[in-house]
């Protein structure tokens, strides 16, 4: 008898991602079609079964509502995003409006909503949006992931890494092309430094841009030895949480 598939994550680039098992195909913050550094087409993501958005900015929001259209997939976001997404079209059916500690099962996976100190403002409908920026972690039978989503330094990332004990943490290091970094490479060291968990993946910084070296070294020389082992991935990279 074969095992179960374990748990793995498909980086895109920048903060988007995919992370599946053997049950389910998550697709999150889908900005996958425009970036230079993607050769992804709609057609690849047909399959996926849930799409999770953390705010309404460009490269989170993305391309979710071309991948909801084909995939059918339901799409869990902020109210104000959810808001958005339905007068793009989406049935209304496939968007699941989610807040600061809901906790949900999907799929067989534990779902918990985080808080972010960031911005979801965006243009719907001719007229601007402000809403509720998201963290979300993922609890699979055989692991655990926590996206931290955009934010600034705030102290309960570390409380949510005590209280909910990921293996791996995706935590922003920089910044989105043409825009300033919410968590620059030394408050993302400063953060890292104080997180008990065995893995950070660094996101949220342009392909080639020196942000996440800039962060491993400024991590190194705060933590030392203590420091979470630091894995850095290239668009298309598949990496078994």
């Amino acid at each position: 008898m074969s095992s179960a598939e374990p748990a793995s994550l498909t980086y895109y680039g920048l903060s988007s991602f995919e992370v599946t098992d053997e049950n389910v195909r998550i697709l999150v913050d889908p900005w996958v079609l425009e970036p230079e550094w993607s050769d992804e087409t709609v057609s690849n993501f047909e399959d996926v079964d849930a799409i999770f958005v953390t705010h309404g900015a460009y490269d989170h929001l993305g391309d979710t509502v071309e991948i909801a259209d084909a995939s059918g997939a339901m799409v869990y976001t902020e109210p104000a995003v959810a808001d958005h997404l339905v007068t793009e079209g989406l049935p209304e059916a496939n968007v699941e409006r989610v807040i600061w500690g809901n906790a949900f099962e999907l799929f067989g996976v534990e779902v918990r909503v985080l808080e972010t100190r960031h911005l979801s403002y965006f243009e719907s409908d001719g007229q601007r949006l402000s809403g509720m920026p998201l963290g979300f972690q993922f609890d699979f039978p055989d692991a655990s992931l926590y996206y931290v989503g955009d934010t600034s330094l705030f102290s309960d990332l570390e409380l949510f890494v005590e209280l909910n004990e990921p293996d791996t943490v995706m935590l922003p290091v920089g910044s989105a092309p043409g825009d300033l970094a919410p968590l620059p490479p030394r408050d993302a060291a400063v953060v890292a430094g104080r997180l008990d968990t065995e893995t950070v993946i660094p996101v949220h910084y342009v392909p080639g841009s020196d942000e996440v070296e800039k962060f491993t070294v400024e991590l190194a020389d705060r933590a030392g030895e203590n420091a979470p082992t630091i894995a850095e991935l290239s668009p298309g990279e598949r990496y078994e949480l």
